[in-house]
């Protein structure tokens, strides 16, 4: 089982203790991760026994509620305790939010302690807390615009998650240098976007899942990000094949799943309730 080493953050959740265990059923947490209040909008399920949590990243409706309600099918199903932290749009534009904010406003680089990125370990060490589990197994799910945000994001910090599973995304983190960071790895620097940073890239254990009936193209990307498809559908055949073919042509380990969900579309009921929603969590597991 692929694994990534997680960098807990100095202070923080992670130092927290005596935290009451998240409640059965629906429940929401103010919870303050460096001095910035966070709402966690949590469903633990009634035959949850601790095998584990998901934490869901919300699109770009910033909707959390309605994604832990949306969740909570598949939590029931197979267990888990799902936890969707809300960025909002007034403190997380897209800057922010999809792009993790590696770029400040004037263009510069940000610094890591500046990106949203950093929220993501904290809140993972603030769940384990509560639970009592310092090892507690978990995945972390994106969707449409929190998929963007969690595969830029596994590109910039090393985490201890069972698996990374982007579902939907609108444009997706190519590996290659050709298009400017956001679609691909270019305009970083060199730190960020050399070949062994795109080897460990292509190396990650993450699955990406999408519909095939998802082939909308209003409220899409245009101009660049166009090139990478006409639509989510084929934007993410492509993502998969560009980064398959460079890890069997540069002899890289290649980390990467495609679930492809026949027939749905792009509303989150029709991703999660789906028949393929347990291969897309958990398939990467062997028996």
């Amino acid at each position: 089982m692929a694994c990534l080493a997680l960098a807990l953050p100095s202070g923080g959740a992670a130092q927290e203790e005596s935290l009451d265990p998240f409640p059965a059923g629906r429940s929401t947490l103010e919870v303050e991760f460096d001095g910035l209040p966070l709402n966690l909008w949590a469903y633990k399920p009634d035959n949850y026994v601790g095998d584990g949590f998901i934490v869901l990243f919300h699109g770009a409706s910033r909707a959390a509620e309605a994604y832990r309600d949306n969740a909570a099918g598949f939590a029931e199903t197979y267990g888990r305790l799902v936890v969707v932290p809300e960025f909002d749009a007034q403190r997380f534009p897209s800057r922010l939010y999809q792009f993790g904010g590696v770029f400040r406003e004037d263009g510069s680089f940000a610094d890591a302690h500046e990106r949203t990125f950093r929220f993501v370990p904290e809140i993972v060490a603030h769940i384990r807390a509560r639970e009592a589990r310092p090892d507690l197994p978990y995945l972390l799910l994106g969707y449409s615009a929190g998929a963007q945000f969690l595969e830029r994001l596994s590109a910039f910090m090393d985490l201890d998650a069972e698996r990374l599973i982007a579902m939907s995304p609108g444009s997706s983190l190519f590996p290659t240098r050709e298009m400017d960071y956001g679609l691909g790895f270019g305009g970083l620097p060199e730190e960020w976007s050399s070949d062994e940073r795109i080897r460990r890239y292509l190396a990650l254990p993450l699955t990406i899942a999408v519909g095939s009936a998802d082939v909308e193209e209003g409220q899409l990307p245009t101009g660049d990000a166009f090139d990478q498809g006409v639509h989510r559908y084929s934007r993410n055949l492509r993502w998969f094949v560009t980064a398959m073919d460079l890890a069997h042509t540069r002899g890289w380990a290649f980390g990467w799943r495609l679930v492809i969900h026949h027939g749905a579309g792009h509303p989150p009921p029709e991703m999660f309730d789906h028949p393929q929603i347990g291969n897309a969590l958990f398939g990467h597991r062997r028996p």
